[in-house]
């Protein structure tokens, strides 16, 4: 028995059709017995009028007493659909309540409503039809017996046989197809609900009909038992026949009717079992080839599996249609392995020589050409081998049929290139090469931008490329554009490599990187000579390279690691080989790869190691306020304390991929300005600025002193700096410069608030969980899209709380316990009545029923926030995410936590 699942097609249909509830199907159920009745009732009246010989007044005493013999056997009847029906009835109602049923009452739902239709059929064929020719062979002997009716013993027989050999075989088929149909809508609404699938222990209660069996009954109930009672009812009228006309028929004189109607049924009921049985088994054979081939295909023995059209009956269909679909798998598999070949060569020349011999064969054609754009040229060029040199062809990207296909990104199939005007014959005179027919693919990349051309020249042993050779090299130029784009990426790691490189080279700070088991991987000229190395320690361990007086950098590298926090030191010592001391600002970060995984750590060490360094150092790190406050107040003021403080952090994304893009000066450059920018906005708003993090600042509200609306300020500075850098983009942009986007993180709580560091270098913040926790807000907008994020306990502080969404449940990375996030939305008031209202009010409705676990009303819902606020983040990933859980529920006591797995 296979697993019963959800069927999506017939799901939706269902829906859009309102399944029955519990009442409307039983009623449905009931009424679907009541028609059985009426067509076997008028199947045996009919019966009776032309054979019984019934007198007018019989025919009024039998229609008297037909009420009280249906309403006696249907009494039977309804009880035991009634009893049937139960398990069913209890599962409806509770989902008609809005409840979700129990697992277990669910699967014995399911269950019994794929067994009710054999069910009704068992109790018409068993039951009702004997129970009526009982009810006959009493009903008339009481009509005798109380009205003088003067029914004859065989009409009594006759009418009780036909009852049960006629009427109630065609009884049985009407309620068992009836009831079939009217479960369907019930079956798929009952299975959206069970989870997995039914468990097996139930699965084992369901009962399969075989065609065999069905074809058999209806070759003995429609067909063989109908017409033995036919054959006797022919017997029995013409002896009647002659007793009428006064002639006794002896048995010598029936004797050639009698063998004449004996050979006649069992000749054709021969023959209707032996058609009922060839028929079954043809079928069967036909559907254990099908089946055989599918699991041959599951099994992925592609080759082997060939199911030949020997037939034109509904199977040869089928057969055509799984040849097909097993070819589109070959295909596939071909494509894939091919694929897989070519995804590890990175050598752009080899590469695309492989894959022109590749296409060449997967097409069965002659030749083909694979044309790669330059974008610095807006060249086409492919690359060849021609002895041991590497050859390159180049020409215009709009010329040409390749230069038309790549300039249109259509695909073009040419049959006659000589006829096309886009087609240069005179390649054709210098090389020889005859071109009968042309198939041109473009290539695109991921984001849909073109990044070259397949070009395949004539097919063999047909004149022309067909649409199937155009899907087939459709399919195999997206797995180019993966090929192509991994080498491009790793010449781009080569460079990047050599870049890199250059800038350790150049810089004046010491810069020291290690692995993931912290040892060193680089060092750069400046590093060997502060530390006094010149092999620059390469492949020691940190704890090695840092030992005694200098451990404590190997301890820094070790937290750095753990908790994935750039960790500064100022004004420190280090002790190089030769036991000289030097003082340093040094800096100790993780270093992450594009997925966000540590891959090892880095040292940044400046020596400044004169005093006058050492003041322009204290100058550029400690803020304005803190520094007025401990002249006034002295250092006993900020040696720690316990304070609620609202903490922002901000970072520039993508600052990577700007800084190689615009150099390092201009880099300087932008930052400044940028945070000029920026701490303006901290300061106008009260707040604190503790310190910059390469790319990223991190303010405070609330220290050193506390006030009343620091969630507010906070706040409002994050929607400020959104709203002042869209102002410092629009110059960026009139000087054609690289706008620059930020992410904003802000949580509130209790921290230790003071100056922390060593004796010669003291640094005025906060630490808590609170910093950490807006640390990972900031970097959860990039998951949700979102600019500004704030836990619940900023909100819960918020004075006058405006244009601020409820985002998520969330539990961040290092935390046992979920937070509340929410979005402000402040910086786009002026919006409101440009789909920012309508979009915040369809979100709302997709939350609540996100949280209630109704996926498909969330996601329309969600999708019309979409529609009135286009790009908006959060319903994005909320679309994806409803679609996600209605493919994949989550368990029934979910509690709408989600995990972040990345800072």
């Amino acid at each position: 028995m296979t697993e019963l699942k959800p069927i999506t097609a017939l799901g939706r249909r269902s829906r859009a059709s309102s399944p029955p509830t519990a009442r409307k199907l039983f009623w449905r159920l009931v009424w679907l017995y009541q028609g059985g009745c009426g067509t076997a009732i008028v199947i045996t009246l009919a019966l009776v009028l032309f054979g019984l010989e019934l007198e007018l007044r019989q025919w009024l005493i039998l229609i008297g007493m037909m009420p009280v013999v249906v309403a006696i056997y249907n009494l039977s009847d309804v009880y035991l659909i009634v009893r049937h029906y139960r398990p069913i009835d209890r599962a409806l109602r509770a989902l008609d309540r809005g409840e979700t049923p129990p697992r277990p009452v669910i699967a014995e739902a399911v269950v019994r409503a794929l067994n009710l239709p054999f069910y009704s059929f068992m109790r018409v064929t068993f039951l009702h039809g004997p129970m009526v020719s009982v009810m006959v062979c009493i009903a008339l002997p009481f009509g005798n017996w109380a009205f003088d009716a003067g029914y004859q013993t065989w009409q009594v027989m006759v009418f009780a046989a036909t009852a049960l050999f006629f009427a109630s075989p065609t009884h049985a088929i009407f309620e068992y197809f009836g009831v079939s149909r009217a479960l369907v809508p019930t079956i798929v609404r009952l299975s959206e609900q069970l989870e997995g699938g039914l468990p097996p222990e139930y699965q084992q209660q369901l009962v399969a009909i075989r065609l065999k069996s069905k074809l058999l009954y209806l070759t003995i109930f429609v067909a063989a038992l109908p017409l033995v009672f036919f054959a006797a009812s022919i017997i029995f009228k013409v002896q009647r026949m002659f007793l009428l006309q006064g002639i006794d028929p002896t048995a010598a004189m029936m004797m050639p009717l009698y063998i004449w109607v004996t050979g006649v049924v069992c000749i054709c009921m021969l023959g209707s079992v032996m058609m009922a049985l060839l028929t079954a088994h043809e079928v069967s054979r036909s559907a254990s080839r099908l089946i055989v081939g599918m699991q041959m295909v599951e099994r992925g023995e592609f080759e082997d599996v060939k199911l030949e059209v020997v037939s034109t009956d509904e199977y040869a269909d089928i057969f055509r249609g799984f040849q097909h679909m097993l070819e589109a798998l070959r295909e596939e598999q071909l494509i894939l392995e091919v694929s897989s070949d070519l995804a590890g060569e990175l050598k752009l020349e080899i590469l695309i020589a492989r894959i022109m011999r590749t296409t060449t064969e997967l097409l069965n054609a002659e030749r083909s050409t694979l044309f790669v754009y330059d974008r610095k040229t807006n060249e086409l060029f492919s690359l060849f081998a021609e002895g041991d040199l590497v050859r390159e062809i180049r020409l215009p990207a709009d010329r040409g049929i390749a230069g038309a296909v790549f300039t249109s990104g259509i695909a073009e199939n040419i049959v006659d290139p000589y006829r096309d005007p886009r087609f240069n014959p005179e390649v054709d005179k210098a090389t020889g090469f005859v071109t009968r027919s042309i198939l041109c693919q473009p290539i695109f990349d991921k984001y849909g931008g073109r990044i070259g051309v397949t070009q395949v020249l004539n097919k063999r042993e047909t004149a022309a490329f067909s649409a199937k050779d155009e899907a087939r090299l459709r399919a195999f130029s997206a797995q180019i554009a993966v090929c192509l784009e991994n080498a491009r990426l790793f010449d781009d790691v080569l460079n990047m490599k050599n870049y890199n490189e250059s800038i350790l080279k150049s810089t004046s700070n010491a810069v020291i990187t290690f692995d993931e088991d912290q040892r060193i991987v680089t060092s750069n000229e400046a590093a060997r000579t502060l530390m006094n190395a010149p092999d620059g320690l390469i492949g020691t361990s940190a704890r090695d390279a840092f030992s005694g007086k200098n451990g404590w950098i190997a301890e820094r590298l070790e937290r750095t690691d753990r908790d994935r926090e750039a960790y500064l030191a100022v004004d420190a010592e280090l002790i190089g080989s030769d036991g000289e001391a030097a003082s340093i600002n040094l800096t100790a970060a993780p270093l992450v790869d594009a997925n966000d995984a540590v891959i090892g750590s880095m040292l940044v060490m400046e020596d400044i190691t004169s005093e006058k360094r050492v003041r322009s150092t204290m100058a550029r790190y400690m803020s304005k306020e803190v520094a007025d406050q401990l002249l006034e107040a002295g250092e006993s003021e900020l040696s720690g304390k316990d304070q609620t403080v609202s903490i922002l952090f901000s970072d520039v994304r993508g600052f990577t991929t700007i800084a190689e893009k615009i150099g390092a000066r201009e880099t300087v450059t932008m930052l400044n300005s940028y945070f000029t920018e920026m701490v303006d906005v901290i300061f106008e708003h009260k707040g604190i600025l503790d310190k910059y993090i390469g790319d990223a600042i991190m303010a405070l509200f609330g220290a050193p002193f506390a006030g009343p609306n620091d969630a507010d300020n906070a706040i409002a500075t994050a929607n400020k700096m959104l709203i002042e850098l869209a102002a410092l983009n629009l110059r960026r942009s009139a000087a054609g410069e690289t706008p620059i986007d930020i992410g904003l993180g802000i949580s509130t709580g209790n921290v230790i608030v003071g100056n922390i560091g060593s004796i010669k270098r003291m640094e005025y913040t906060v630490i808590g969980d609170s910093v950490n926790l807006a640390s990972r807000l900031e970097g959860a907008n990039k998951a949700y899209g979102s600019k500004i994020l704030f836990s619940e306990f900023t909100h819960a502080r918020l004075a006058n709380p405006q244009l601020v969404r409820e985002i998520d449940l969330i539990r961040v990375k290092g935390k046992d316990f979920p937070v509340g996030v929410y979005e402000s939305l402040g910086y786009r008031a002026g919006e409101i009545d440009q789909g920012l209202g309508a979009m915040l009010e369809h979100y709302q409705q997709g939350f609540a029923a996100y949280r209630a676990m109704a996926w498909g009303d969330a996601e329309q819902a969600f999708l019309a926030a979409l529609k009135a606020m286009p790009g908006d983040g959060p319903s994005s990933m909320y679309v994806e995410r409803c679609r996600a859980f209605a493919a994949a529920p989550p368990p029934g006591d979910w509690d709408g936590i989600w995990t972040l797995t990345s800072k």
